[in-house]
């Protein structure tokens, strides 16, 4: 017994589906219009996952001026917005979608810039030190954080004066399980040896620069490299603390609520923090404190932020002055 189905393209045969049947099945499609040509090639790519493929298809078979958008894509499909996300990596990785940030007028980080191709893309050559310049140790931050001048962020910080204790201190020493990739934004702490510890520092570095898209801000010629692997490290620091609770702007938060804030951190997130360390003109007696309460509080006041920001601008003329002078350009 054969069962058959014919496409345009051709006519196939499935055996043994319907064993004991004496007829023969067969399926037609009729195609007449609203269809998609594509190349084969990623149907054929044995290394990319089925979610992937059938992804790329559809994105394929939609208009050119479709808006191109995690949240766009999500909607017209019945997976979320984390499925869609690792699906797009997955083809960031063989090449078939190659992302870059742009910014807008106000030198902000934009949406993504996705394009698409049929063909996978050769990667660009790897740098010989690709994430840091300096490798993270194991107590990555200094016990006496810098004290500069370096810029404010958050005006709800309380006025009182910041302990100089460190966050970690002599709790910052990670007794992290190896992580799989699932399993990242959520720390399990058990006892095991340094090297175990050390892997899973590298695991919780992995996923913390994929979730703030670490590769593609170190391209930004607007942000100091420096201050964002402070950043980075920092966040490392925090989500590997053994402490059940951290202070934060002088009040005591579950260790894991903080953890779990900082592994949903983006992008835009620390474009945030980094903007607001540029605007500061207040003295900040401990960095470190600092800016542990704004990338605690960058969800929730991000776009407050950005809107005060446009109305000071709007109010002030600074808004229409920009606009005049792009018109000149």
């Amino acid at each position: 017994m054969v069962n058959a189905f014919s496409t345009r393209n051709g006519r196939f045969s499935l055996s043994g589906l319907m064993k004991g049947a004496d007829y023969m099945a067969v399926f037609r499609v009729e195609k007449n219009r609203d269809y998609t040509v594509m190349s084969n090639h990623h149907l054929r790519n044995a290394d990319l996952s089925l979610k992937s493929k059938g992804l790329l298809s559809q994105m394929l078979s939609l208009p050119e001026e479709w808006d191109y958008t995690l949240k766009g894509l999500s909607q017209i499909n019945r997976e979320g917005i984390d499925a869609i996300r690792e699906a797009i990596r997955e083809l960031e990785r063989a090449g078939y979608v190659t992302r870059t940030r742009v910014r807008n007028e106000k030198g902000q980080l934009g949406a993504a810039d996705y394009v698409i191709h049929e063909f996978p893309v050769p990667p660009k050559p790897a740098l010989e030190n690709p994430t840091q310049d300096k490798p993270i140790s194991e107590n990555p931050t200094l016990e006496n954080p810098m004290q500069e001048n370096p810029t404010q962020l958050n005006k709800e910080l309380s006025s009182k004066e910041l302990s100089n204790t460190d966050l970690l201190n002599n709790h910052s020493i990670p007794i992290l399980s190896t992580l799989s990739k699932g399993e990242a934004a959520q720390p399990q702490e058990r006892k095991g040896n340094g090297s175990t510890n050390m892997d899973a520092v590298r695991a919780y570095e992995e996923v913390i620069k994929d979730n703030i898209e670490y590769c593609y801000l170190i391209q930004d010629k607007n942000i100091d490299r420096g201050m964002l692997d402070e950043i980075v490290s920092l966040m490392l620091e925090t989500v590997c603390t053994r402490r059940k609770v951290i202070r934060i702007a002088g009040d005591d938060y579950p260790a894991e609520l903080v953890k779990s804030k900082f592994m949903k951190l983006n992008s835009s997130h620390i474009q945030f923090v980094i903007d607001c360390m540029h605007q500061n003109t207040t003295k900040i007696r401990n960095i470190k404190k600092y800016l542990l309460a704004v990338l605690f509080n960058a969800p929730n006041t991000i776009d407050s932020y950005y809107t005060a920001l446009v109305a000071h601008d709007m109010a002030s003329g600074a808004f229409l002055s920009q606009e005049r002078e792009g018109d000149t350009l």
